[in-house]
This record gives C-alpha cells, sequence and structure tokens, in this order.
C-alpha cells in the first residue's frame, strides 16, 4: 500500500522563489536547440549559454560520449554574458545590452582556434537570451547540476594551455 504524505508537514512551495526562477531559466536553455561555436548569424541581447564538445581528444572522452547522438547531456563550460556595465550596476533598466552574448560565444571560438589539440568543429553550444537578472541565477544552477570541466579547471581565457597541460600527461 502506497503511503500518503501528510502535505501540511511538507514545505510550502513557491514558484517565485528565486531556486525556482533559476531552474525554469536554466530549463529554458536546456530546451534550446544545439548549434554551432559561434552561431552563424549575430543576434542581439544578453544571457546564458552551455558549450558541448563532440569530438575524440581523449582526455574528453567521457565528455564527449555523453554528447554524441544528440544527447548533449554533459556541457564542457557554462557561462554567461551580462550587459556591459552590469557589473558596476550601471546597466540601466531598458537598455539595448548589444550583442554581448554573440560576441562571447565568438570569444569562445576563437579560444579554442588558437589550440593545437582540439578543433572548433567539434564543439556545439545552445544559448538563451533573457534579462540579466537571470543570468547569474540560472548559470550558478548549470554550474551545480553539470560540473563542467572547463568551469572546474581549465579557464577558458587560458584555453591554449590545454596543449601544455596535454603534453606534460
Amino acid at each position: 500500500m502506497k503511503e500518503r504524505r501528510d502535505s501540511r508537514s511538507e514545505q510550502l512551495y513557491n514558484p517565485l522563489h528565486k531556486r525556482n526562477l533559476a531552474e525554469s531559466t536554466a530549463n529554458a536553455l536546456l530546451a534550446n536547440v544545439v548549434t554551432s561555436l559561434p552561431p552563424q548569424t549575430p543576434f542581439t541581447g544578453a544571457g546564458i549559454y552551455a558549450i558541448y564538445y563532440v569530438g575524440d581528444f581523449a582526455a574528453y572522452a567521457a565528455i564527449a560520449a555523453g554528447n554524441r547522438g544528440g544527447l548533449f547531456q554533459n556541457p564542457i563550460y557554462v557561462g554567461k554574458a551580462l550587459p556591459p556595465g552590469a557589473r558596476k550596476g550601471r546597466y540601466g533598466l531598458g537598455e539595448s545590452p548589444g550583442t554581448v552574448l554573440f560576441k562571447r560565444l565568438r570569444e569562445h571560438a576563437g579560444s579554442i582556434q588558437q589550440t593545437k589539440h582540439l578543433k572548433l568543429e567539434d564543439f556545439l553550444c545552445r544559448y538563451l537570451v533573457t534579462d540579466d537578472i537571470w543570468i547569474p541565477l540560472a548559470e550558478a544552477v548549470l554550474i551545480e547540476r553539470f560540473k563542467p570541466l572547463w568551469n572546474r579547471g581549465v579557464p577558458t581565457n587560458l584555453l591554449p594551455l590545454v596543449d601544455a597541460r596535454v603534453k606534460l600527461k
């Protein structure tokens, strides 16, 4: 017989709690299509993104296995692109963020192209343009959920050093 739970003893669900809003935004990103890195067409907006690896670089074999066949279960990196001035409290309501998210994805592509062991065509991404208030919350939830390798170890601005680290192993 199935045990009935007393709903009075459970915590009240609040759909507007920041954790639930963050999960909702993260799930919206994960529902988006996966595309090339960087996307072929520039777009306007700030937001969050996930980068996926599908190549045959041995050090990333486990990550790639979870992304092949359209699964895309293991982002190698999760990041954000905030509007200019947002970190210093200078981002005004209703102002255009420009192409900050597109530019950030393009920067990642440029870093990858600087390596010897990685090919840009082995990387894909998905992204979500959203209001800047949701960006840090969703990024935190995604990093917590997936624990992406590049969020834990290799800083993307030092990505070319991946080659040096691989040679040392």
